[in-house]
């Protein structure tokens, strides 16, 4: 077997696309069907099924998908360590950070990468929770940055900061131009009758909606679905409802009157942002010097107040 072929195995297995890998892997689509073709040829079973929607595993397929992702990361963490085997950290990092966080602390971890360490390559990649969790299931990361990570014994998580969240609505009504007046603060029943735009599930923030909700014995009133904060900041400022996120990534338009942010009654309402990297015996030296540098970082856009009355956690 061939680690190019097996690589390719489990990024078809894990997109259920052709298609889909072949993006992910940037190579030509029939250069990628030769791999799983040749590893095919070379165990004497078939992997795949194929049909309409893509592709789904076989029995066989499902056995080898557990031992390669082993054997994969192995191979990269034995590549890993042989480079960091001078004293000087070196070779690339993997990271992904969520959008709201990425445009700020990115250019500071690849400035202190550059200044420090010049033999750090940092990859960045930037994506929802609910994706970078996928990346880091699949290998494809070494470092991200999520908010509310589920627990897994498969990751070790470092909690930076915990950030309350605020209802974010409409400073103005658009038919009278007059401002409109709101509470001092909202409790959790009171989703039931808030016109909400939220993102999808798995995204962080609906998933802890729909939980205190379901503790409390009430339905959200979701009215719509939007996964961008740049969208949906856009349809609640035009009046179409209201939605939940922190402040720090909408202080310039709460600092222009245009949207207002409301607190919550409850401090349940609020998410922490961790720092999670897979479980290995031992990190390479440019992942550890990686990780200093993005706790470093995150604890001074804290003090500068990026993330407007979020606590430190990072001790």
């Amino acid at each position: 077997m061939v680690l190019e072929d097996l690589q390719t195995f489990i990024a078809v297995a894990h997109t259920r696309s052709f298609s889909k890998a072949a993006q992910r892997l940037r190579v030509a689509q029939s250069s990628l069907s030769k791999r799983v073709q040749r590893l095919e040829t070379d165990l004497g079973v078939a992997l795949f099924l194929r049909h309409g929607r893509g592709v789904s595993l076989t029995e066989s397929g499902t056995i080898l998908l557990a031992r390669a992702d082993k054997l994969v990361r192995e191979v990269q963490d034995i590549e890993s360590d042989v480079r960091s085997a001078t004293s000087e950290p070196v070779g690339p990092v993997r990271i992904a950070m969520p959008p709201v966080t990425a445009p700020v602390l990115a250019p500071l971890v690849f400035q202190d990468c550059r200044t420090h360490y010049p033999r750090i390559s940092p990859h960045l990649r930037e994506n929802t929770s609910d994706n970078i969790h996928e990346w880091l299931l699949s290998g494809d990361i070494d470092l991200a940055l999520l908010y509310n990570p589920e627990d897994s014994a498969d990751f070790v998580v470092h909690p930076l900061l915990s950030e309350p969240l605020y209802l974010i609505a409409p400073a103005f009504d658009k038919t009278t131009g007059q401002p409109i007046a709101y509470p001092a603060s909202y409790g959790i029943d009171d989703l039931a009758r808030l016109p909400l735009i939220l993102p999808r599930s798995p995204h962080s923030i609906r998933i802890l909606v729909e939980r205190l909700c379901a503790g409390n014995g009430i339905q959200p009133d979701v009215r719509g679905e939007s996964d961008s904060i740049r969208t949906t900041k856009g349809i609640v400022e035009i009046g179409l409802g209201c939605t939940i996120f922190s402040k720090g990534a909408l202080a310039e338009e709460i600092a222009q009157g245009r949207l207002r942010a409301i607190p919550f009654k409850s401090p349940l309402l609020s998410w922490t942002l961790c720092l999670v990297h897979p479980r290995r015996d031992n990190l390479s030296l440019a992942i550890m010097a990686v990780k200093r540098i993005i706790t470093v970082q995150v604890g001074t856009l804290l003090k500068r107040g990026f993330w407007p009355d979020a606590r430190d956690l990072s001790a």
